[in-house]
């Protein structure tokens, strides 16, 4: 109950400082085991902005996940975007983590370096991405955590430009399916104007 609370706490506290347009990210993630370490998932995602009400664009993930044993793990995710009356993009990203535990809380510390491809005159930028992930577990099938996630500009310019704040909760119904919901702060930093887009995240996943 307490960890609710302080999940509470954080999510309200964020709010105060929220704008008023909303987007939502909602996707279904189908994920099957390859071997004992090694994980295969597609995940479309589905945006909607202007306070959920108008379809943003979609993209799709593909995602293989080794685990490399004491704790250790490695993930390659590639992501296509398909936006309306706009070109193609596309992502690459790189991560590699690592998770320790002590009683019911556990720490996942994640670096990822985020590689924007230039397709038809399109130039995203590239980032080092430095997440910090903090859960709670319990016997219940409600497990509340916390994320921060500075972004550090890297294409010759190396700046931190970014930060994403994501409190939010799984709810694990059985050993196939689970929710995943978040409420996600992002702020620009360095950057001109300031901005802060607030995003529910919406992940249904299961497991084949």
């Amino acid at each position: 109950m307490k960890k609710i609370l302080f999940l509470f706490l954080v999510v309200h506290s964020l709010l105060l400082h929220a704008q008023d347009d909303y987007i939502s990210w909602s996707s279904f993630q189908l994920q099957t085991d390859l071997t004992d370490k090694s994980v295969l998932s597609v995940k479309p995602i589905f945006r909607h902005n202007e306070n959920l009400s108008r379809y943003q664009n979609m993209s799709v993930d593909i995602i293989f996940k080794q685990n490399l044993g004491k704790g250790w793990s490695g993930q390659l995710l590639s992501r296509s975007w398909f936006i309306p009356d706009s070109d193609y993009r596309h992502f690459i990203f790189f991560d590699i983590a690592n998770t320790f535990g002590k009683n019911q809380t556990k720490v996942t510390n994640r670096l990822r370096y985020h590689w924007a491809f230039e397709i038809a005159g399109n130039t995203d930028l590239d980032f080092f991405r430095w997440a910090t992930n903090i859960s709670f577990f319990n016997k219940k099938k409600l497990r509340p955590y916390v994320t921060i996630e500075p972004w550090l500009r890297a294409d010759g310019i190396y700046q931190f430009q970014l930060i994403r704040y994501e409190p939010g909760i799984k709810w694990i119904f059985n050993e196939k399916l689970s929710l995943d919901f978040q409420y996600r702060i992002e702020k620009t930093i360095n950057r001109e104007p300031d901005n802060q887009v607030n995003v529910f995240v919406i992940n249904l996943l299961y497991k084949i």
